[in-house]
This record gives structure tokens, C-alpha cells and sequence, in this order.
């Protein structure tokens, strides 16, 4: 699948992620920025904070490291645009996934405003415009979801933290599991229960996602350099990553998801 991401002008904390006419294979994966799409055209069946049919004209917002997954169903008329907003104080208010049905009046807006996110100093800004077009029974709803937090997510978090912190060298299933206090096999089997994707997957998703802000940030940099600084170490590896990620202008990437070789835990 092929997909367009482009920085913002004058806010290097946005990324925008623009997909027309293209199919997908469903896939768990997540972002490191907190996510806030809106589906243009066609539909697909995601698995966000459930498995559910999502169609034109929805406001979707999935909160930072939240492993999910998207299917489109309709290539003709499939098409959505996403931001990506790295920010903590927003992170913090949006700390689970949400879905909102738009009217076509309110689509029309949220994309005039996502549209012009590439020119807004403040990604801040651009939340508190799109919430401004919800009327007060959807803002209800969008504050008062449960925010119980996920027990099981809590116990690997000094495993995120130390995957953020070491993504570009060695990382043993081993050490990972220490981390958790968990033996290897019992740490491999609860981390995919809790996170839909094994600990090589997890970490791999990690590494691409570093690969692309920098690919948006240092075009000087050639793919072999960028694959190897964000720890894609084998040759396999490093081939199947550079062969399919292409700069195409100064400040915007397409690559291909598909064809990324899998990436062991060593």
C-alpha cells in the first residue's frame, strides 16, 4: 500500500498522512503521535477500541501507542486524511480511541481545517477547532468516555520505554522480559494478548515509525544510512527498507508497507 506523508511548514510536531484509492491489508500497528483522521470516501472495517464498520464522513482520533488496525473495502472511492500531532498535554486529554459520525456540513469543515493544518503554528489550535464544529451533545459524549486505564497495558511500560529508548541497537526478548519481571515465554505469549502484535512486531513498528521522521526531516540521508541509523541491521532487512521507501519531494515520503522485511529480536 502505498501512502503519501508530508511534514508541516511551520510545525515540525505534525505530520500529515494523505491515502486515495488504494487497498490495504489489515495489519496491527501503531503511532507514536497521537492520530486524527477523517474518512473522505468509501469505508473500511477497523479495530480501534472495537472491531466496527466505519464510513464516510466519520472523526476518527486514536490516542498515541494504541495498537490498532484498518481495512478499507471500497478502492474506488476509499480516501482519508490523517494528522499526527505529537504533543503530551494533547496525549493526556485524548487517551482513548473515539469515533464520531460527521455531518456533511461538518465534514466539509473539519477538512477545511485539516487541509490548513500545514499552516497552524499550534496543533493545539487545530483540535480546539475541530471540536468547535462537534455540536454539545457530541462534545459530551467525546469528554465523558471511560478512561479507566488498561492494567495490563500499565504492566509493559517500562518495556515501551526502554524499546524508545534502545529502538536503534540490540534488543533481546530476554532483557525485555526481565523488564517486565516475566519469564521469556510467559512475557511473549501476555504481551501479545495485550498488544495484538508479538514483541519483534511491536519493536519493528517502532523502528519504522522513527524511520519515517526522519526521512521527512533528513533527505540528505540516503535509505541505506536512515535503515541502519533506526536499527534495520540485517542485509534483508536493510534492502526490502530502502527499496521501498522513496523521497519524492523535499518535504513529503510515499512508501510501502507490504513488502518490509520481518525484523527478528536479537
Amino acid at each position: 500500500m502505498t501512502i503519501n506523508y508530508s511534514r508541516s511548514l511551520v510545525n515540525q510536531s505534525l505530520i500529515i498522512k494523505r491515502c486515495a484509492h488504494e487497498l490495504q491489508t489489515a495489519r496491527y500497528q501503531y503511532h507514536d503521535f497521537l492520530s486524527i483522521g477523517i474518512v473522505e470516501g468509501g469505508s473500511c472495517i477497523a479495530n480501534i477500541d472495537k472491531v466496527r464498520h466505519i464510513k464516510k464522513n466519520t472523526l476518527v482520533i486514536i490516542p498515541s501507542q494504541l495498537v490498532h488496525w484498518c481495512q478499507p473495502i471500497d478502492i474506488v472511492n476509499w480516501r482519508y486524511t490523517m494528522l499526527y500531532i505529537a504533543s503530551n498535554a494533547l496525549e493526556d486529554q485524548f487517551n482513548q480511541p473515539m469515533t464520531i459520525k460527521l455531518t456533511s456540513r461538518q465534514m466539509q469543515q473539519v477538512k477545511m481545517i485539516m487541509d490548513s493544518a500545514v499552516y497552524e503554528l499550534s496543533p493545539t489550535n487545530i483540535l480546539t477547532k475541530i471540536i468547535n464544529v462537534l455540536d454539545d451533545e457530541e462534545i459530551l459524549s467525546f469528554w465523558t468516555v471511560n478512561s479507566v486505564e488498561n492494567m495490563e497495558t500499565r504492566r509493559f511500560e517500562s518495556v515501551q520505554h526502554y524499546i524508545s529508548n534502545n529502538f536503534h541497537r540490540e534488543c533481546k526478548v530476554e532483557t525485555l522480559a526481565n523488564l517486565s519481571g516475566l519469564s521469556k515465554y510467559y512475557f511473549t505469549r501476555l504481551f501479545k494478548e495485550t498488544f495484538h502484535i508479538s514483541p519483534a512486531k511491536y519493536l519493528m513498528n517502532y523502528r519504522m515509525n522513527r524511520a519515517v521522521k526522519d526521512l521527512l526531516d533528513n533527505t540528505n540521508l540516503s535509505m541505506s544510512e536512515i535503515a541502519h541509523q533506526n536499527g534495520f541491521l540485517t542485509k534483508v532487512i536493510l534492502t526490502n527498507f530502502s527499496s521501498n521507501i522513496t523521497v519524492f519531494h523535499q518535504k513529503s515520503i510515499n512508501y510501502n508497507y507490504l513488502n518490509i522485511g520481518k525484523l527478528p529480536l536479537k
